[in-house]
């Protein structure tokens, strides 16, 4: 009888063991899922066609604020071949915010370092580059805010440009 005991609470706590470690993962999976994805509040790219952007095709994006006690972090993701044929991305980026204000800024990103090595990260077909354009931008007000970009590249045509990307997060701040 002691022993078929000592046997039964081992495979107790055994299995109580397993039940503990699975809820931990779980927990930490679920964790690490929900601060990552609470961080980012809009997301939407546009396509180009035949991988190419006519420089006065205007890229526009509308998001709806909501909370303006919140700092924001505001990205555009530049997604282009691998064979781009230039060493930087120039752009003008314009924000419209809800109460009217117009904020806009030129960019010129170097698409390498003084090494020669690529900054975008490449997965096989296309290579994307996440752009800083605004740290803790607050808004003023709730309401749509409109996003510009504008292609401020020499030529009219800039090939090897698949998507341009809105991407805004929560400032970690």
């Amino acid at each position: 009888m002691n022993c078929v005991k000592k046997q039964e609470i081992f495979q107790y706590f055994c299995s109580m063991k397993k039940t503990y470690s699975i809820l931990f993962l779980f927990s930490v999976t679920m964790l690490l899922f929900t601060s990552c994805s609470n961080q980012k509040v809009f997301e939407e790219y546009y396509k180009f066609d035949n991988f190419s952007w006519n420089r006065f095709n205007f890229v526009k994006f509308e998001v709806n604020i909501e909370d303006t006690e919140t700092e924001y972090d505001i990205y555009l993701n530049f997604r282009h071949l691998p064979e781009y044929p230039y060493p930087e991305f120039n752009f003008n980026f314009t924000i419209y915010t809800p109460s009217g204000e117009m904020r806009t800024m030129d960019y010129e990103i170097d698409l390498f370092d003084k090494e020669g090595q690529r900054l975008s990260e490449c997965l096989g077909d296309y290579c994307d580059l996440k752009i800083p354009v605004r740290k803790g931008f607050r808004f003023s007000e709730q309401g749509i805010a409109k996003f510009e970009i504008e292609n401020k590249m020499t030529k009219l045509e800039t090939p090897g440009v698949m998507e341009v990307g809105l991407i805004i997060e929560k400032s970690e701040n």
